[in-house]
């Protein structure tokens, strides 16, 4: 794929297909409708409503670690909310940004009041099924740390520099010595 990805629509990864089911739905429910689809959320609603998404995390963290009956536990009770939604045409970097912002892996995309999909933090920058983005490789500033006094230079050449000035004697690695 091209660098131009980013400013593509999340319309063009979403997933079209998901798992809808009302708040007063039980876990045990919502697991099985899960693992049955492959799915791993499903989309909460309230009398018809997107209010919530459950997620597998949710499950494990709400649910199992704390000790509640999935048989007996509503959905509406340990889904994560409010449910944070985009449009079809936001930008796969914006949709990035909003699930990075609000430590969330999956968004919900919506058509005006009609659920298109939901798009994954996996399927922008990268899984198994191949239709997923290039994201641009951020090089890191390289920094030196001085083993003597803790120092941070920006290169290799002003560390040798600055020990040699102030740790070791003016001049005696650098060049400035042969000048």
């Amino acid at each position: 794929m091209s660098g131009d990805a980013l400013f593509e629509p999340v319309s063009k990864y979403v997933r079209l297909g998901y798992i809808v089911l009302e708040e007063s739905s039980r876990v045990q429910e919502a697991v099985k409708a899960m693992r049955e689809n492959g799915y791993g959320s499903v989309i909460v609603t309230k009398e018809g409503k997107p209010v919530g998404i459950l997620t597998e995390r949710d499950v494990l963290y709400r649910v199992v670690a704390e000790g509640k009956d999935p048989k007996n536990t509503r959905i509406g009770e340990v889904m994560t909310t409010p449910l944070i939604t985009v449009t079809p045409d936001t930008k796969v970097s914006d949709a990035i940004a909003i699930m990075s912002k609000k430590g969330i892996r999956r968004l919900v995309v919506m058509s005006g009041e009609k659920i298109m999909g939901i798009i994954s933090l996996m399927a922008l920058v990268g899984d198994s099924t191949g239709k997923s983005i290039l994201l641009p490789e951020v090089e890191a500033e390289e920094r030196v740390k001085c083993p003597y006094c803790g120092a941070v230079f920006g290169t290799v050449g002003e560390l040798s520099k600055h020990i040699d000035r102030v740790h070791i004697g003016f001049g005696l690695l650098s060049e400035e010595r042969l000048r």
